[in-house]
């Protein structure tokens, strides 16, 4: 069984590369392109791994270990009903789940912060382009 890789990894898009961009901050100048977040991460744990085996061998001190501890991925909210109805009519316009909505949502607004945030968090839309208009009286008859 493999160890847990335990330094902390940021990966961004790169415009300029047109690729995701995974780097390890306790590693100056660790770095590694990828098609994918995941493939980025991937790669950039590899040449991390390389360096460290590189350091010990030269008997170099290893940099701390930055890894924070991971989250569940899991969130109890408590929010106004009129704010959760309001959300779950969103989700039903964009033909996706309240969750989905409410990930989408974060995410645009972690984005929007303009500070640090995970890597990959990109709003998923549902298909905003079936949406019917909603009918506020009968049609004429």
């Amino acid at each position: 069984m493999t160890n847990p890789f335990e330094y902390r990894v940021v990966v961004e898009w790169s415009a300029e590369d047109q690729a995701f961009v995974a780097r390890v901050p306790a590693l100056a100048g660790c770095a590694a392109h990828g098609r994918t977040p995941e493939r980025a991460t991937r790669e950039v744990i590899v040449a991390a791994s390389v360096m460290l085996d590189s350091m010990k061998a030269h008997g170099l001190p290893l940099p701390a270990k930055d890894l924070t501890p991971r989250h569940s991925g899991q969130l109890r909210l408590r929010l106004p009903r009129s704010l959760h109805e309001r959300l779950s009519r969103l989700a039903a316009l964009d033909g996706v789940s309240l969750n989905q909505e409410l990930v989408a949502l974060l995410a645009a607004g972690a984005n929007a912060s303009g500070r640090d945030s995970s890597p990959g968090l990109r709003p998923v839309r549902g298909p905003r382009a079936r949406r019917r208009p909603v009918r506020t009286s009968a049609p004429p008859t």
